[in-house]
């Protein structure tokens, strides 16, 4: 029998980048390509996003609102996501 679609979905464990801030990724496939959602979370709220489309071509970071972050968390979000991106893609 031929496959019609087929769907997957991984839930990863957090990406720590601060005692109280972390990346959640989730990564969809599916027959459209590979999509990669993460929700960078603070302190139990949502503080910005990760978006990444193979078919579209884009990796999007997005960080709301920003002052609500440290310095030093704006430095380990922007130097941990495309490394995770890499490892989440190889991971099949």
């Amino acid at each position: 029998m031929k496959k019609k679609t087929a769907n997957s979905t991984v839930n990863y464990d957090p990406e720590v980048v601060s005692e109280v801030c972390s990346i959640h990724f989730t990564r969809v496939t599916n027959a459209a390509g590979r999509t990669l959602y993460g929700k960078i979370i603070k302190d139990d709220a949502e503080v910005g996003s990760v978006s990444y489309d193979e078919k579209g071509g884009y990796l999007i970071t997005s960080l709301k609102p920003y002052a609500s972050l440290s310095d030093d968390e704006v430095d380990t979000i922007y130097r941990k996501v495309p490394g995770c991106v890499r490892e989440a893609l190889s991971d099949e």
